[in-house]
């Protein structure tokens, strides 16, 4: 109850501050859209997925800042996750946190498209096995982007180097992502993608272990995932947008958001 409450004072105390909004939600690739420098952004969001082994939900934020025009820092902390596995009792607590460093290697040019480089560390600051891994992994990215006309296209390419859990054999994940946002209006955007990434762990989330141990659902098997969703930039500033995601094991999950820039 803790976190929920944390959430929604820091959403409501930056809303009273934004002046405009934008919005990479509902969207989990990465962007060559960075922020200006000076520039702050945060995105607040809400996630529940259902799945045939139970349910999952969780309250994610983000928050990013332009260093330079050229490089831009993110920060995603989960205060709030509740886990509820079929024949076992909820799993309550703190996310892990990521933070991300991309930079911006080429700008867009009218016959080629943007590059850019990100690095990404994942704090291990969940305590609850079924939440995190209790391990830190480090993943790099190459992102490109390009517009025409309505369109912005952004495709991903990265790499994870995964940390093992006492007991846990675990391998390096190659992950990928494309995506497609479309102005739609001059007020709403339809933004859709795919992501997936190979296997953390032979035979999947099932896969034996060494006696005693125990392994989050983060470490799992391959997984496809694909995103459909819309995005809002009302007149006061914050866009609020709305994903809908169905994932290779049959998970649905539903992601309503708002983000605020200034």
């Amino acid at each position: 109850m803790k976190g929920i409450l944390t959430f929604l004072t820091v959403t409501s105390a930056v809303a009273l501050i934004a002046s405009t909004g934008w919005a990479g939600q509902p969207l989990e690739t990465e962007s060559t859209r960075l922020l200006p420098a000076g520039g702050f952004e945060l995105e607040a969001g809400f996630e529940h997925q259902r799945s045939s082994d139970g349910t999952e939900s969780a309250l994610p934020l983000a928050i990013e800042y332009g260093v330079t025009d050229r490089l831009a820092l993110l920060v995603e902390p989960v205060p709030y996750n509740r886990i509820h596995d079929r024949g076992i009792r909820p799993q309550r607590g703190m996310g892990d946190v990521e933070v991300t460093a991309t930079t911006l290697l080429r700008r867009e040019r009218s016959h080629s498209p943007s590059f850019a480089f990100a690095g990404e560390v994942k704090i291990p600051t969940a305590k609850n096995i079924r939440i995190g891994s209790g391990e830190t992994d480090y993943a790099v990215y190459l992102i490109g982007g390009k517009r025409s006309g309505r369109w912005d296209t952004q495709v991903n390419l990265g790499y994870t180097f995964v940390g093992a859990p006492t007991g846990v054999q675990v391998n390096n994940v190659v992950n990928f992502a494309v995506s497609e946002e479309y102005r739609w209006k001059e007020q709403w955007d339809l933004v859709g993608e795919v992501f997936g990434n190979t296997a953390a762990q032979n035979g999947g989330e099932g896969a034996p272990v060494a006696p005693g141990a125990s392994v989050t659902p983060e470490i799992g098997g391959t997984e496809v995932v694909g995103t459909l969703g819309v995005r809002y930039r009302s007149r006061d500033g914050i866009t609020s947008s709305l994903g809908l995601s169905v994932d290779t094991n049959g998970a649905i999950l539903v992601h309503p958001g708002i983000t605020l820039r200034w």
